[in-house]
């Protein structure tokens, strides 16, 4: 869970706070191994809890939510408003060569 901390973005103070089981708000920007990018969060708490599928382990939640669907769920509303901006080609009753 520590190096999961680190790679995410989180500093070792930070860490070890998460790590001790007690709540940290954070703002900045976290980074996404599955999706190979950063998103940003705005005064987000985060706190390290009992994974809900299997008890034995530990997982990181944002407000709540465990960080692989939060991850999950800032790519999709990216690559929606993506998708919106981006018209598609139209084919028009040209002169074809």
């Amino acid at each position: 869970m520590e190096k999961f901390c680190l790679k995410v973005g989180f500093n070792e103070r930070q860490t070890a706070t998460l790590i001790s089981g007690k709540p940290l708000f954070y703002e900045g920007e976290l980074y996404s191994e599955e999706h190979k990018r950063k998103f940003k969060t705005e005064r987000a708490g985060f706190q390290v809890v009992k994974d809900p599928k299997d008890r034995s382990k530990l997982a990181l939640a944002i407000n709540g939510q465990l960080i692989g669907e939060w991850f999950r769920e800032q790519f999709n509303r990216l690559f929606s408003s993506v998708r919106r901006t981006v018209e598609p080609l139209r084919r028009g009753k040209g002169m074809g060569l």
